[in-house]
C-alpha cells in the first residue's frame, strides 16, 4: 500500500476540454456498493475480495437510469440543497458541458463533456459520481489497507484510494458521511491526479448530517505554490529526493517553475521570459508522479483505440491518446513513477518525446 499524505496541485493541469465518464458504461464501481453493510465490516480479505473486481457483470440488473440533462453549477447547488447531501464534483471547467443523470436508488452522475459533445453519448468521459452507501468510510478505509492500494489523506477527515488493477477509477469516502465518491477517468492514473491535485469539491458540507449546513461549494484541499528556481536548485532538488526528477533540459530564454507537492508530485514548468510563477496560462511542463505499478498503467492505455505508442530506449513506453494529443504519458518497466509530458501545441509534446528530450535531472 502506498500512501499519500496530503493533495497537490498543478497549475497547467486545468486543460479546457478534460475527459470524462459515460452515461451507459458508468464509472467503474467496487462490488462492495452492492453488498450488505454487515459484509462490508467483514475481514478485510473478505472486503478485498469483494471490492477490487472492477465493474459489475452484464448480466447483474442495474438501477434505471434517469436521462440525462445539461445543467449549470446553480443547478447542481440546487441539487444538493433538495436531496440534503453532498453532490461532488470536480469544480468549473472552461469549454465544457456539465452533464447530470441519476438512478432511482440516488446515485448521481455528473459528467464533464467537451465542446461538441452530446449529452448522452454512450463514450466514456470524465464523470464523478456520488453513490449512496451505509459505511462508506469504514468500506474504503478497509480496501485502502489492501496490498497494491494507493490511499490519500484529504481534508476534512476523507480518504481516498485507487487500486493498481483499476487505475482509472478513485474512491472516496468521509467519516459519517454515508455516501461514496467516484471519480473516474478514462486515461489511467488521471482521476487520482485530478483528485491529488484538489480539484474534488462538494456541493453541502461535509459534516456529518447532524451538523450539516445548507449546499454550498466546499473545496477539499489547498493548493502549494508553484515558484521559480535555478539550474543549481533543481540539480539539488534532484539530488535529495531518491527517485528520478524528469525535465527537457535547459532552455535558453526560458525561466524554470517548480510546483513541489507532499504527496511527491514534482512539476518543471518552462516559463517564457517575463511571466511570473503560477500564472494560469498553460506552458511546456514535465510532471513526475509516483504512482504504483506507472509502466502497466502507460501499457494499458496503448490499448485504448486511436491512442500513438511511442517506444523509448531502455523498454521505456510513451502513450498520446487521440483524446489529448498535448500530452505524453510515459513510464519504464518496473517504474512506481509516471511521467507526463504537456505542451499546449497538439503534437509538439509527442515531437519532444520521440527527439528523446525527456532526461532525469542529474
Amino acid at each position: 500500500m502506498t500512501e499519500i499524505q496530503t493533495p497537490p496541485v498543478s497549475s497547467y493541469r486545468r486543460r479546457s476540454a478534460p475527459d470524462a465518464g459515460p452515461p451507459s458504461s458508468s464509472p467503474r464501481r467496487l462490488r462492495f456498493r452492492l453488498v450488505s453493510v454487515a459484509l462490508v465490516l467483514m475481514a478485510v480479505v473478505v472486503v478485498v475480495l469483494f471490492s477490487l473486481g472492477g465493474g459489475h457483470h452484464a448480466s447483474t440488473p442495474q438501477p434505471l437510469r434517469m436521462a440525462a440533462r445539461a445543467v449549470s453549477p446553480a443547478q447542481l447547488r440546487a441539487l444538493a440543497a433538495s436531496v440534503r447531501h453532498p453532490v461532488f464534483w470536480l469544480g468549473p471547467k472552461a469549454d465544457v458541458t456539465y452533464e447530470l443523470s441519476r438512478r432511482a436508488n440516488g446515485t448521481i452522475f455528473v459528467r464533464y463533456l467537451p465542446r461538441g459533445v452530446a449529452v448522452g453519448v454512450p463514450q466514456p468521459y470524465l464523470t464523478v459520481a456520488t453513490y449512496p452507501f451505509e459505511g462508506a468510510y469504514a468500506a474504503v478505509r478497509q480496501v485502502a489497507a489492501a496490498k497494491g492500494s494507493t490511499r490519500l489523506k484529504l481534508p476534512s477527515g476523507g480518504l481516498a484510494m485507487v487500486s493498481a488493477q483499476h487505475p482509472d477509477s478513485v474512491h472516496i469516502a468521509y467519516p459519517g458521511i454515508d455516501y461514496q465518491v467516484e471519480v473516474f477517468d478514462p486515461v489511467p492514473g488521471r482521476a487520482l491526479e485530478a483528485v491529488a491535485a484538489g480539484e474534488l469539491a462538494a456541493f453541502g458540507s461535509l459534516e456529518p448530517p447532524a451538523r450539516a449546513t445548507p449546499a454550498r461549494p466546499e473545496r477539499v484541499s489547498t493548493a502549494p505554490r508553484a515558484r521559480v528556481v535555478t539550474l543549481s536548485q533543481l540539480h539539488a532538488l534532484a539530488a535529495s529526493v531518491e527517485h528520478p526528477v524528469y525535465w527537457l533540459g535547459p532552455r535558453r530564454g526560458y525561466a524554470y517553475e517548480l510546483t513541489e507537492a507532499s504527496s511527491g508530485q514534482l512539476y518543471v514548468r518552462y516559463l517564457p521570459r517575463g511571466v511570473a510563477a503560477g500564472s494560469p496560462h498553460p506552458y511546456l511542463t514535465v510532471g513526475t508522479y509516483p504512482f504504483r505499478s506507472a509502466f502497466a498503467a502507460v501499457r494499458a492505455l496503448a490499448k485504448q483505440h486511436g491512442a500513438t505508442t511511442l517506444h523509448l530506449r531502455g523498454g521505456g513506453l510513451g502513450v498520446v491518446s487521440a483524446a489529448h494529443p498535448k500530452s505524453v504519458h510515459l513510464a519504464d518497466p518496473g517504474s512506481n513513477y509516471e511521467v507526463e509530458v504537456f505542451a499546449p501545441t497538439a503534437g509538439a509534446a509527442e515531437r519532444i518525446v520521440a527527439a528523446g528530450e525527456v532526461a532525469a535531472i542529474r
